[in-house]
């Protein structure tokens, strides 16, 4: 289950889904779709879209002549989206229920894919990494974002500690998970380089949040998982109280939710290294790996570099 779904679903509802939408969700979103650096007409790919918070100003940016298909499995969140593109008069950003992982290109390929906070539904993040990458046209763009190191830190602790006495022993995961490793601008850096992506940029979104237990209660590895599955509405009811104790406790004012995002240009090989591919398996030498990407020396249309931006060494697919 998304955040969107159980903030809808927790103490406070729907209201605490719209506010922790608007304070968290929808800068990040906004973050990652001025990365991407959409063209008007463009066909968009958002991956594990949630209610529409890149998704949303996707369809804005690339105007009507281009479409977002945003695509997640949670319905509750898809209808949100809906709702949302409806008032705005986005009729070419379609809501779609789907596995990413299973989704299809479009004949040409996708001219970006964007993943926002999406990376922790992957449950094989290489294969998952590359099977977004072969959704991707030659010089579209990937572009995804990654809670920052030390982001909303004191929350998986105090989590762990409201449910101990309910579930003795249990591990609660850290948000973003399994990405926290990508956490500092050089790891996220290495991680598209690693796939032959070039022209990569790394940005900062700085973010916080008030320290509120009911909005923050959603961003928990406990309410986004299955760990409270099987206890009573008391046992419940005392795995939130103690939550609420906990965050008070730190005696903090706000939170700390800032992420990263990252970008990057697929570049698939030259016609040239093809041919030059062809001729080394004629001579029975070891064929290049099918699908890999490589660097060229020139700029991709509409993509200059810029000082955090550089092309990359071509090497195999990680």
């Amino acid at each position: 289950m998304e955040p969107h779904d159980v903030a809808a679903r927790s103490a406070g509802g729907q209201e605490n889904a719209d506010r922790l939408f608007s304070a968290l969700w929808a800068p990040i979103g906004a973050a990652a779709v001025n990365a991407a650096r959409l063209r008007p007409g463009s066909h968009v790919l958002d991956a594990w879209c949630g209610p529409g918070a890149s998704a949303i100003p996707a369809a804005e940016r690339v105007g009507p002549l281009g479409v977002i298909d945003a695509v997640d499995t949670a319905e509750s969140s898809l209808d949100r989206g809906r709702a949302k593109a409806a008032l705005r008069g986005l009729s070419h950003l379609r809501f779609l229920h789907g596995d990413v992982l299973d989704w299809p290109a479009p004949r040409r390929g996708y001219d970006a894919v964007v993943c926002a906070l999406g990376g922790a539904r992957l449950s094989d993040t290489p294969s998952g990494t590359e099977r977004l990458l072969r959704l991707i046209r030659p010089g579209g763009r990937m572009t995804v974002t990654v809670w920052a190191r030390d982001a909303l830190a004191p929350l998986t602790e105090v989590a762990r500690r409201a449910l101990a006495p309910e579930r003795p022993g249990a591990a609660v995961p850290p948000p973003g998970d399994p990405l926290h490793h990508l956490g500092t601008p050089p790891a996220l850096r290495a991680w598209p380089a690693a796939r032959s992506l070039s022209f990569i940029e790394v940005r900062h979104v700085p973010l916080v949040l008030p320290c509120d237990p009911d909005l923050l209660w959603p961003l928990t590895g406990i309410a986004s998982g299955s760990l409270l599955d099987g206890l009573s509405p008391a046992a419940v009811g005392r795995v939130r109280r103690r939550f609420s104790e906990g965050l008070l406790g730190e005696d903090r004012d706000v939170i700390d939710a800032s992420a990263l995002v990252g970008t990057g240009t697929v570049l698939r090989v030259a016609s040239t290294r093809r041919r030059a591919s062809r001729s080394t398996r004629s001579s029975g030498s070891s064929p290049r790996t099918p699908g890999a990407y490589a660097a060229s020396g020139s700029t991709p249309s509409g993509c200059s570099p810029t000082a955090t931006s550089s092309p990359r060494p071509a090497h195999s697919t990680a």
